[in-house]
């Protein structure tokens, strides 16, 4: 008779995570996106459009603030209540489905989908962590999306545009 596996006696896991990634821009990256952050504001002043040139000023500010600053680190936990991302707690319950990313050594991430259409797909890095082990626990609780096997368009779009 086959031993059965008894992942309820998983221990928790957890790990930190930084709060955003830092990427190191060139000289080019800077002066390609000074040109279109230009051309963006020439537009919206010739335009009058002043809500979108207040709203290229703040993205502008935004990366500033998070290129001069150091990621806070989050500490991320897997347990069987759910999911704890910092001081933020995800019931299983809230969660539809999860998949895992994993294509060393760029791309190493767990997805998750929230039951609510208004939430954004949530991605946490899972850096040096086992892939194996996590996909384990979380089965025990969520369901996987076998059929996803790639990084939501945007995420792609952030890390080769570096922002």
């Amino acid at each position: 008779m086959p031993e059965e596996k008894h992942y309820d006696k998983i221990e928790p896991i957890s790990w930190f995570f930084p709060e955003h990634e830092k990427y190191e821009r060139s000289r080019r990256w800077y002066v390609i996106a000074a040109i279109i952050t230009a051309g963006f504001f020439l537009y919206a002043a010739l335009s009058a459009n002043w809500l979108f040139a207040l709203i290229i000023i703040m993205v502008v500010m935004v990366m500033f603030i998070n290129h001069h600053r150091l990621p806070r680190q989050i500490e991320f936990i897997i347990d069987h209540e759910g999911v704890k991302i910092g001081e933020k707690q995800y019931q299983y319950n809230e969660i539809k489905i999860f998949w895992l990313v994993y294509n060393p050594p760029a791309n190493k991430k767990i997805f998750f989908v929230f039951k609510s259409s208004i939430r954004p797909i949530l991605s946490v890095p899972i850096d040096k962590e086992n892939p194996i082990n996590i996909r384990a626990f979380l089965r025990q609780h969520l369901a996987e999306d076998l059929e996803q096997e790639a990084e939501p368009f945007s995420e792609a779009m952030g890390r080769i545009l570096k922002i």
